[in-house]
């Protein structure tokens, strides 16, 4: 079994100050004015050749696919404790194939 390390209060004390300014910045922007969405659309093709394969029921494979990936991250709500609200949606459409 492994023991670990001991923190001593010095290194805990030091760590706590700079973590702690680093907590009202994150309430500044408040719930909807910091809130941010990102659309990514991904499209993808794929394509195979069974020419060399001996015999195959068909000669080729193709498919087509389009990805949208809507990622939104809201702001915190100002207090002690920050409340925020992440969500993701994802879509794919089968084009050809």
């Amino acid at each position: 079994m492994k023991k670990l390390p001991k923190v001593s209060p010095i290194s805990l004390a030091i760590t706590m100050a700079f973590t702690i300014p680093s907590v009202g910045h994150a309430a500044e922007g408040g719930f909807v004015g910091g809130s941010t969405a990102t659309l990514t659309a991904r499209n993808y093709y794929f394509s195979r050749d069974f020419r060399d394969v001996p015999k195959a029921a068909q000669s080729k494979q193709e498919e087509w696919a389009q990805g949208f990936i809507l990622n939104f991250k809201s702001g915190y709500t100002p207090g002690p404790v920050g409340f925020g609200v992440d969500a993701i949606g994802l879509l794919g459409i089968k084009l050809d194939g």
